[in-house]
């Protein structure tokens, strides 16, 4: 399972870097890869990279972060039962607790103060949370979990066929998607869980499950899954890449009469497809790479992915103002949106307007801001861990 955390931390950081470059959907600079009304989500441009872009943050969001809290949760049963619930809070408080307030008191506030200064906006500190929402609840989830442990009895419960489990995802949907059609979207965000839908439908019902799946050692469940389990799960998958390949395709209007609405299907299809893909990513890892033992880098990649996930938002906005900088200084027109905190674009010269940055721009950005950021925030995150005080906390 460390291997599998250790690609979710990649693709989160791939997913983020992805995000500004499309849409600016993630912390710090970006820009847009596509000309849209956001109010009624009307297209009418978009460069080459946005489609493939679009289908990629899609693939990523209706799983990911429930695999997160599914794996993180596997561990919490035994690792109390070893150091017991004082010291099992104690130690989520420093690790868990530790590593949101070192973001959001100081490396959150460092980047948006220096994104600040970059764009020419007001620089000020701010409290910023960012991604270690995930961290934040995931410490809530685990001390409610460590105060009904003292009370209720372990759950005895062997792994449900795969089968039961897909319809268990079936069932959830109709959670998810009355969350997300029926609450207001001002309570979406309440005590900083990004989008309550996928709280109620997804990270509560995942955490639960790998609060079941740790005590009751389901691993050993998803190494023996039968071949045609596994062929399932896999199809299935692949199934709602092509799903979510055409929702994008009628979105832009390059897939003639296909004409599903997106909002909809996803909400209906996520946690379906979350169960379907967490199992098929588990006894994959499990299958091709389950070194025993592990190797070096590996394991330093294995120990640093909790680092990086905390300080990747810093690098990919350093590496992000690199390449801004590279182009000014090719003669690129620089534009800075005062309605949109943190959004550039350039100018068109023949209407004095902002307007996207040329296609080869883009994708010529999100390569150097992936690879650099890649190979630079795993190294950064190795050493910084081992720092006095974030040693105990990294």
């Amino acid at each position: 399972l460390t291997n599998v955390k250790t690609f979710l931390t990649f693709i989160v950081v791939t997913h983020h870097v992805v995000c500004q470059f499309s849409a600016k959907q993630a912390d710090g600079l970006g820009t847009y890869a596509v000309d849209m009304d956001m109010a009624t989500f009307q297209v009418s441009g978009y460069n080459s990279f946005f489609p493939g872009a679009t289908w990629f943050k899609n693939v990523n969001q209706s799983y990911f972060m429930a695999a997160f809290f599914f794996i993180s949760a596997y561990f919490c049963p035994k690792s109390m039962d070893r150091k017991g619930f004082r010291r099992f809070v104690e130690d989520k408080l420093v690790r868990l607790g530790g590593g949101f307030l070192l973001y959001s008191l100081l490396l959150g506030p460092i980047m948006i103060l220096f994104c600040r200064a970059y764009g020419g906006y007001p620089v000020s500190y701010e409290f910023y949370v960012g991604p270690p929402w995930f961290i934040l609840w995931l410490l809530n989830f685990t001390l409610i979990y460590a105060v009904i442990a003292q009370f209720a009895a372990p759950v005895k419960m062997n792994m449900p066929h795969p089968v039961i489990l897909l319809l268990f995802g079936a069932f959830l949907s109709a959670a998810f998607y009355g969350v997300a059609v029926g609450v207001p979207q001002e309570w979406q965000y309440l005590g900083n869980m990004v989008k309550w839908w996928y709280g109620i439908g997804l990270y509560i019902p995942f955490f639960t499950a790998g609060i079941i799946a740790g005590r009751n050692d389901w691993m050993k469940s998803v190494e023996e899954m039968e071949t045609w389990c596994v062929w399932m799960l896999r199809t299935i998958v692949v199934g709602f890449w092509i799903l979510m390949f055409c929702l994008v395709g009628g979105l832009l209007s390059f897939i003639p009469n296909f004409n599903v609405d997106m909002n909809l299907a996803q909400n209906l299809a996520a946690p379906l497809y979350a169960v379907a893909m967490t199992l098929a990513l588990i006894q994959f890892f499990h299958q091709y790479f389950n070194g025993t033992p592990p190797s070096k880098i590996a394991k330093n990649a294995g120990a640093a992915a909790y680092t990086v996930y905390i300080i990747h938002t810093l690098v990919y906005n350093v590496w992000i103002i690199a390449f801004i900088a590279i182009l000014k200084a090719a003669g690129v027109s620089i534009w800075w949106s005062q309605e949109q905190t943190f959004l550039y674009l350039t100018v068109d010269p023949a209407t004095g307007q902002p307007s996207m940055l040329p296609d080869g721009y883009i994708w010529a950005g999100w390569l150097w801001t992936f690879f650099l950021t890649q190979l630079t925030v795993w190294p950064l995150a190795h050493y910084m861990r081992q720092l006095p005080v974030l040693n105990k906390i990294l």
